[in-house]
């Protein structure tokens, strides 16, 4: 048989009631239509479902002032009988809409200080210490004397003044006045409609939503709406075991404020955060309208204001028992007042208790008290067996849900842990350096960086086919707790890292680093050479360790997105923001692990026939040409040899040119020398004169010959750059 429901929402139909009662005394009955379902998110909100079956043509559900804005958003409505509802209402209390613009903020603050100020003018009759007085508040004088230091105190010695009867004016003391009493009955009036509204905005002053049906007979109705939530909290214990496995178990502490009890509910955890906000749907809302008076048309146009809008992105195990304590009185107070050293006994691997020292310390008249065992400290086995998963791990479209396979019961106002997770998780305990996070690129890391900072860490894979929200953790091997930690959101099939002890005895640096950089013709066209530069940076990393046993290290290096990994080891974890690197280092050993990196830039550079050809285009056209992927070899061959006797030409010129240059300043200081030896005629001066003058025979023929060739290589040199011009316009190549 078809069931036909009748639904509403909120958006559909509202009916605006009169102002209720403001009484101050109201017993509310008991909840009509108690919660059947929670859904709690983490974004701030949860999800709630009552349903029941109610009987007459009304139902009244309270709530509070700070939830109305998010029912009224969300509120729906199933008659799940034959009838529907047909109307939705909520009080407003008119005495605000009334008043509230019309009586000054002081007023609404409170404070006879505040009051006199507020009804400046007003005719009051005042009653102080030491008189009375009737006639007009003038004002307030405020004490303006400096704050008191220390324990001494300063009385306020703030004043009011009147106008009395007689057009005198009175001061006095404020701190003096005992009671005022108002001869205009509209303040007073004001005054206590002011009280009423801020009675009213408490929140503790529940609302009456009432939804009237179409018929007083009996019927099934439920209804659902969000309202603001403390978020879930997440904490986990990791019980590590043997061959890099553990057990992980995860609870979620959760607040029940939602103003009716939780009895046997139906509850669901979201992980993740779909997007929430507030809106106001509940108060009035008056639109500014524009004065056309003569007066309001000489104003500015009051800017448009436009709307903003969101884009999307992207039950706990039984204590366990006291065993072997017996249960004397003398022993329960000297547990008590020994809580220290009996726990470290107790989590002793072996315990021998000395019966000596126990009857020393706690002085036992009794001897068969002393014989009695110590308790057995808690195995990793029964950490294990004592919690029970109470979650079922289920897809939410890109959220994970955990549906609670019991009932759930929680009083309102009150907090419970709610056992989530009991699955085994690939664990594993290594140390973990201090990433790297100092340097801007990573060509910057080279030979003679150091970092001697570790950390104890658990590396968990998370494969338990959902994401793991952020949240605190604790660490168990054998029985003790070895540390906390913080686990961060951690997805599907992705790896954790949780720090949770210092390691002083590891070490690691780069001990060798190199760089290999090759050009990759991309197209050569009209003289415009196109390429690309791969450069690639080795690093080599040596792992040092001052630990007895063996252990595994672990460093991050951080991601750059010109720079990508080649042929990195297995081991290397990739995660959004940094590759971490695992290394197996032996007793007191060393590891050395090469890490290549790669990055690839375009270049491009225009070939002019008189300019010297560059290097970058030069070299990617070689490297293409010795790798045979050149479809004109012989026109591209030609040019590079060209290009190389442009090269040869052009050094020859250079050293000629130097070369002449020298020649040149040294005739210039044989014929300085010559001038200075002119008059001086002695044999010895003339010998020097036949020598100087034969050095400048000799120069003015090696510059002859100098000039000769460098005639030569300007001749060669043209030649070769009209050969340019001609590959230029010839030579084509596309990748």
């Amino acid at each position: 048989m078809n069931r036909h429901y009748g639904i509403l929402s909120l958006s559909a139909a509202l009916l605006l009631a009169t102002a209720c009662d403001n009484s101050t005394q109201v017993q509310y009955p008991k909840e009509e239509l108690p919660v059947s379902r929670v859904v709690m998110y983490q974004s701030g909100i949860g999800y709630i479902e009552r349903n029941a079956m109610v009987k007459g043509d009304e139902l009244v559900l309270r709530i509070r002032p700070d939830q109305i804005n998010d029912i009224l958003k969300s509120l729906t409505i199933i008659d799940r009988g034959n009838g529907r509802p047909v109307s939705i209402s909520l009080p407003v209390d008119r005495d605000t809409l009334n008043t509230l613009s019309q009586i000054p903020d002081q007023i609404r603050d409170g404070g006879i200080r505040s009051l006199l100020e507020a009804f400046r003018g007003a005719h009051v009759s005042l009653r102080a210490k030491g008189g009375s007085c009737e006639g007009r508040i003038v004002g307030v004088e405020q004490d303006n004397r400096p704050v008191a230091l220390g324990d001494e105190t300063i009385e306020d010695e703030a004043t009011v003044t009147l106008l009395n009867n007689k057009n005198a004016l009175e001061v006095f003391r404020i701190r003096d006045i005992k009671s005022v009493t108002l001869h205009d009955q509209k303040l007073a009036d004001g005054l206590s409609k002011s009280l009423s509204i801020s009675l009213n905005e408490g929140n503790w002053k529940q609302v009456e939503l009432r939804i009237r049906m179409d018929s007083a007979k009996e019927r099934e109705l439920a209804l659902s709406y969000i309202v603001a939530m403390p978020t879930w909290k997440p904490a986990y214990r990791l019980v590590l075991g043997d061959h890099g496995k553990g057990t992980l178990q995860g609870w979620a502490i959760i607040s029940n404020v939602t103003g009716a009890d939780w009895n046997g509910i139906t509850f669901s955890l979201v992980s993740g955060q779909p997007m929430s906000f507030t809106y106001d749907l509940y108060r009035p809302q008056f639109l500014s309208r524009p004065d056309l008076t003569t007066l309001g048309t000489q104003t500015a146009v009051a800017p448009v204001i436009t709307t903003s809008g969101y884009v999307k992105k992207e039950s706990a195990a039984a204590p366990q028992a006291t065993r072997g304590y017996g249960s004397k009185a003398k022993y329960a107070k000297a547990r008590a007042t020994g809580a220290q050293k009996m726990n470290a006994m107790a989590m002793a691997d072996s315990v021998q208790m000395d019966m000596a020292a126990v009857e020393e310390e706690y002085a036992f008249d009794d001897a068969e008290e002393m014989k009695m065992e110590a308790p057995a400290p808690i195995t990793a086995d029964e950490m294990v067996a004592g919690f029970t998963q109470l979650a079922t791990n289920t897809q939410l479209g890109s959220f994970d849900e955990y549906k609670l396979a019991a009932k759930l019961t929680v009083p309102d106002g009150n907090t419970a842990l709610v056992n989530l997770i009991q699955n085994e998780v690939t664990a594993r305990d290594t140390r973990m350096f201090k990433p790297i996070t100092h340097i801007f690129d990573y060509a910057q890391l080279g030979k003679g960086w150091r970092e001697n900072e570790s950390y104890q860490t658990i590396e968990m894979k998370n494969d338990l086919g959902v994401a793991l929200d952020s949240g605190p953790i604790t660490i168990f091997r054998d029985s003790a707790v070895i540390g906390e930690g913080y686990l961060s959101r951690t997805d599907n099939n992705a790896t954790a890292y949780i720090t949770f002890a210092k390691e002083g005895r590891l070490e690691v640096s780069v001990i060798d680093d190199k760089t290999d950089t090759q050009k990759r013709l991309k197209s050569f066209k009209r003289g415009v050479c196109s390429y690309d530069i791969e450069e690639k940076l080795t690093h080599t990393f040596e792992f040092s360790s001052h630990v007895e046993h063996g252990v595994t290290a672990l460093l991050q290096i951080p991601r750059f997105k010109q720079w990508t990994p080649v042929d990195f080891p297995a081991s290397v974890v990739t995660n959004d923001s940094a590759y971490v690197i695992s290394a197996d280092i032996p007793a007191n050993g060393k590891v050395s692990i090469p890490i290549t990196m790669s990055q690839t830039r375009s270049a491009q550079n225009t070939i002019q026939p008189k300019r010297r050809v560059p290097d970058g285009c030069y070299d990617a056209i070689k490297t293409a040409l010795d790798a045979g992927n050149i479809p004109q070899p012989d026109l591209f061959a030609q040019f590079i040899a060209d290009v190389d006797a442009l090269k040869i030409n052009q050094t020859k010129t250079d050293n000629l040119i130097s070369r002449r240059n020298e020649i040149q300043s040294d005739q210039q200081s044989l014929t300085s020398t010559l001038a200075g030896l002119k008059d001086i005629k002695t044999p010895n001066a003339n010998a020097l004169r036949r020598q100087l003058v034969s050095r400048q025979q000799s120069n003015e023929k090696a510059l002859v010959e100098i000039t000769t060739e460098l005639y030569a290589l300007q001749v060669e040199k043209g030649e070769l750059e009209l050969k340019m011009q001609t590959y230029v316009s010839t030579m084509e190549y596309s990748r």
